[in-house]
């Protein structure tokens, strides 16, 4: 089951390998922004925002975290990414938003991670290896194919458009399994929710010490 699953997702990259570079392209050019932005902060927000931060890293240290509260977070922020996704791939104007919105997402990831870096340092990439990127690892991946899925959706639309001996059928086919596609994605984007709520306060627990000190 699983050699299958491989081989399916492995051809499914093989045959939109360009879309993939593109969105994959339109991240880093997001991550890019997001820590080049970093450097035009002024000392006035670079302070706030590093008073906020280590305001967070103690209140994780020092105060047991509402894991349940936590999750329902995690879920409402991704789950509005999946939904605004799978809504863009219904539309045919939706594939340039599509590209945008991976791009913002970079840029979020970016911002996150080079203002931690900036500002602690060797500290801060550590931090940034072990509680940022487990998770982005997952999620990041799992949202550019979600974006592929709704390009080629959207593309499909197109398609039936002109083409006008398409049967509804097999437009509604298309449609069933860009569903399953989406829920397929979901499901990996969720265990990196539980990673997010449940493995990664304990991890920011342990490595705290070496940020505040």
């Amino acid at each position: 089951m699983l050699l299958q699953t491989r081989e399916i997702l492995l051809k499914h990259i093989k045959n939109n390998s360009n879309t993939y570079f593109f969105l994959l392209l339109a991240f880093i050019i997001g991550v890019s922004a997001g820590a080049f932005t970093v450097n035009g902060l002024s000392s006035m927000q670079r302070d706030e925002l590093t008073s906020y931060f280590k305001g967070f890293i103690d209140l994780l240290h020092n105060q047991e975290v509402d894991s349940s509260e936590l999750l329902r977070i995690a879920v409402m922020e991704n789950g509005k990414i999946l939904v605004v996704l799978w809504i863009l791939g219904l539309t045919i104007i939706g594939i340039p938003f599509i590209f945008i919105l991976v791009g913002v997402r970079g840029f979020i990831t970016g911002f996150s991670s080079g203002f931690i870096i900036a500002t602690s340092g060797m500290k801060g990439f550590i931090f940034v290896l072990f509680t940022i990127l487990p998770k982005e690892i997952i999620i990041i991946p799992c949202i550019i194919a979600l974006g592929v899925n709704g390009i080629n959706f959207s593309l499909s639309i197109i398609k039936s458009k002109s083409i006008k001996h398409i049967s509804k059928e097999n437009i509604k086919t298309n449609f069933f399994a860009y569903c399953f596609v989406t829920l397929f994605f979901s499901c990996f984007i969720f265990v990196g929710i539980l990673l997010e709520v449940y493995i990664l306060p304990v991890l920011i627990r342990i490595i705290s010490p070496i940020i505040t000190n």
